[in-house]
């Protein structure tokens, strides 16, 4: 498990962003020029400008992770704001807003063991690859592909709290505009993390595809039962290969860092929100 992490978190280069063409829904709260308050429809917006621009790299999705975290550190100051407080405590919606916090949290801490499986596999992919033991190499493909599904399958379950859904009918303005901006910081969270998964099941799907593997027997064997078309190999797409490798590597390597940094700063939240509304 990584070591907890200060409050500040620097964004690598690639994070950093043009003003987005998005527009953060502005809420009429009773001070709506807390600096918290701005920051927090800051990163939103942030978030959703990353999302908008997808390049499916390592470096794409070190910035999204980084962005995330911002995000929920964002969020957790917000609910220090003492009438944030005082309005989630009475908010009829409080009990949704905790399930889908729970929902983040359960899918990160799949998502990091699920990377440490990946890692195991790929490893052992590329050990196998560079002995030419194909036998091997077709043995630790398949269980490669297994994770790649485990990671869909994590994103798909985050499609519904991914859209900004009406929470529980309410009367009370100021509770709709203080709920309701806390929805929304869940909701870009979620769907900013399927683009997360999505982006880490792309770069293992490339570095365990047809391309890399095309010259063994033993995969041109899966190719066949799984209708995948053969394809020969050359000195130039094994260069390719070890690229597609090396790339999956640092994407690991960042989401297993990254991911364990959002796993807490969830954690970290949904304990500041049940200690609000449970005092």
């Amino acid at each position: 498990m990584a070591p907890s992490f200060a409050r500040s978190t620097s964004l690598p280069p690639s994070a950093t962003h043009k003003k987005s063409s998005y527009h953060v829904r502005s809420v009429s709260l009773p001070c709506p020029s807390h600096p918290l308050i701005s920051n927090l429809e800051e990163q939103i917006q942030a978030v959703r400008f990353w999302a908008a621009n997808p390049e499916r790299s390592s470096a794409w999705i070190e910035a999204g992770l980084a962005h995330i975290e911002l995000l929920q550190i964002a969020l957790e100051d917000f609910l220090q704001l003492p009438q944030t407080q005082d309005t989630l405590r009475q908010a009829a919606s409080v009990d949704q807003l905790l399930d889908d916090l729970l929902q983040l949290v359960d899918a990160y801490g799949s998502f990091v063991s699920t990377i440490l499986t990946l890692k195991e596999c790929h490893s052992n992919v590329q050990s196998a690859f560079r002995r030419q033991d194909e036998v091997r190499i077709a043995s630790f493909l398949k269980s490669q592909w297994h994770v790649e599904k485990e990671i869909a399958q994590l994103a798909s379950g985050l499609r519904g709290i991914s859209k900004c859904q009406h929470l529980a009918l309410c009367s009370d303005v100021k509770e709709i505009e203080i709920t309701g901006i806390i929805r929304e910081a869940i909701c870009t969270t979620a769907f900013a993390t399927m683009a997360i998964f999505a982006g880490v099941q792309t770069l293992s799907a490339a570095a365990s595809s047809k391309k890399s593997f095309g010259a063994t027997r033993s995969f041109k064997k899966l190719a066949i039962r799984y209708s995948l078309k053969k394809c020969g190999t050359s000195e130039e797409e094994n260069i390719h290969t070890f690229e597609r490798f090396e790339e999956l590597d640092e994407c690991i390597r960042l989401s297993e860092c990254f991911g364990e940094r959002v796993f807490r700063s969830l954690i970290n939240l949904r304990v500041s929100a049940l200690n609000i509304i449970t005092p």
